[in-house]
């Protein structure tokens, strides 16, 4: 069961995660090897900065992460900036909408 994780605000991020360790491990067990995306737009990109405290590079092994451009180009922040292992994707939204009409679900903590 292929799913999107989508987070907009920084506060967030710990219940985000503790869902994805969540379900990977649900994963494993079941021995299914479903995708596992997160949806990084709004507020909640400054955290995927290589300044933040939130740690993304170990999960982005596993998790594919998108981060939308036009939250960083709205915060004035760049790509280059981005902590190791993510994705751009051009718009968040659209990238929520191509997900979920390709079957996966949508979880919003």
């Amino acid at each position: 069961m292929d799913v999107i994780f989508h987070i907009d605000e920084p506060s967030k991020w710990p219940v985000l995660l503790s869902n994805v360790q969540h379900y990977q491990e649900w994963l494993q067990a079941e021995s299914d090897n479903s995708s596992i995306e997160i949806l990084v737009n709004g507020e909640a990109v400054s955290q995927a900065t290589d300044q933040s405290d939130v740690d993304l590079c170990l999960l982005a092994r596993d998790v594919n992460i998108a981060v939308c451009a036009n939250s960083l180009r709205q915060r004035h922040l760049t790509q280059d900036q981005l902590q190791g292992g993510l994705t751009v994707v051009p718009s968040g939204v659209v990238e929520l909408v191509k997900r979920q009409h390709a079957g996966f679900a949508y979880i919003k903590p």
